[in-house]
C-alpha cells in the first residue's frame, strides 16, 4: 500500500531541484528511489571511512565513536533538534502521525522514531560531555504533545521537512558503518571471498545474519525518520531502498576502509 502525499505541485528552486531529482532516480528505479536513497548512498561510500579515519586521528585511534567527541557529539545534537522539528511540524494534506492501518508503513513509524531520537540525541550529549539522563523524556514529552496537537501544528512545505531530516538519516548512516566495522570480524566479506574453500551457503549464512543485525536499525533510524517526514513509498519501495542500504553498506565497510583495520 502505498502512502499518501500531497498533490500539490512544488514552488520554489529548491523544491522543484528537489522534484527534478525524486523523478530522475525514479525513472531509473520504477518509482522506489528518491533524493534522500541517493544521498545516502553517496554519503555511505565517504562519510563512514572519512569520519573513522578524522575520529581516530583525533583521539588517538579510537575510532569513530569515541568516548568524547565535540564535532561528532555537536552534529548529532544538531540533527536531532533538526528531527524533534520535524515531528513537531506538518506538510499539507499528511496523514495524522499514529497508527493507521497494519497495511499502511507510516503506522510503524512513530515508536521506532522516538528510540532513535532518544539514542542520538543522548550520544550527542555524551560527546560534548554533558551528564544528562533528560533526553528520552524530552522527546517523549515533545512528541506526545504533537501528537494531541496534530492538527494545530505549524505547516512547513513537504520539502523543506524532508531536508531538515536529512542530517539525521546521514547521521544513522554514519552511526551503522562504525557499527558494522567495529564488528567487522563478524562481518568480513573480504577474508570469505578471499577463502578458496568457502561456500555459496557461507556467504549467504552471513548475509542473512547481516540482514538481521541492520533490519531494526533501518526501521528505527531511516525508515521511520524519512516516513514522519513524509508519508510515501509502498512496502516493495521500501524494501528495494533496505536493499540498496545493506549493499552500500557492505561495500563501504569491507572494500572502502571504514572497517579501518
Amino acid at each position: 500500500m502505498t502512502a499518501r502525499t500531497g498533490s500539490t505541485p512544488p514552488t520554489g528552486p529548491v523544491a522543484r531541484a528537489v522534484a527534478g531529482a525524486d523523478s530522475a532516480l525514479g525513472g531509473l528505479s520504477n518509482g522506489a528511489l528518491r533524493l534522500e536513497d541517493a544521498v545516502l548512498v553517496g554519503w555511505l561510500l565517504v562519510g563512514p571511512p572519512l569520519a573513522r579515519s578524522l575520529s581516530a586521528a583525533s583521539s588517538g585511534g579510537t575510532g569513530l565513536g569515541g568516548d568524547h567527541d565535540p564535532w561528532s557529539g555537536l552534529l548529532y545534537v544538531v540533527a536531532t533538534v533538526l528531527a524533534v522539528a520535524v515531528i513537531a511540524t506538518r506538510s499539507p494534506g499528511d496523514p495524522v502521525l499514529g497508527f493507521e492501518g497494519a497495511m499502511t508503513a507510516r503506522s510503524y513509524a512513530p515508536l521506532p522514531f522516538l528510540l532513535s531520537l532518544a539514542i542520538v540525541g543522548q550520544t550527542g550529549l555524551d560527546r560534548l560531555g554533558i551528564a544528562s539522563d533528560a533526553v528520552i523524556g524530552i522527546v517523549f514529552l515533545i512528541t506526545m504533545v504533537c501528537y494531541v496537537a496534530w492538527p494545530h501544528l505549524p505547516s512547513l512545505p513537504r520539502t523543506t521537512r524532508r531536508l531538515m531530516i536529512l542530517p539525521f538519516i546521514l547521521v544513522a548512516g554514519t552511526v551503522f558503518g562504525g557499527i558494522v566495522a567495529d564488528l567487522s570480524s563478524l562481518f568480513d566479506y573480504r577474508a570469505l571471498l578471499g577463502d578458496p574453500n568457502a561456500s555459496p551457503s557461507a556467504f549467504l549464512g552471513l548475509l542473512g545474519f547481516e540482514v538481521l543485525f541492520s533490519a531494526f536499525f533501518y526501521l528505527a533510524f531511516i525508515f521511520a525518520p524519512r516516513m514522519v517526514a513524509e508519508a510515501e513509498g509502498s512496502w516493495l519501495a521500501w524494501l528495494a531502498r533496505y536493499a540498496l542500504f545493506l549493499l552500500v553498506t557492505i561495500v563501504s565497510v569491507t572494500f572502502l576502509g571504514a572497517g579501518g583495520g
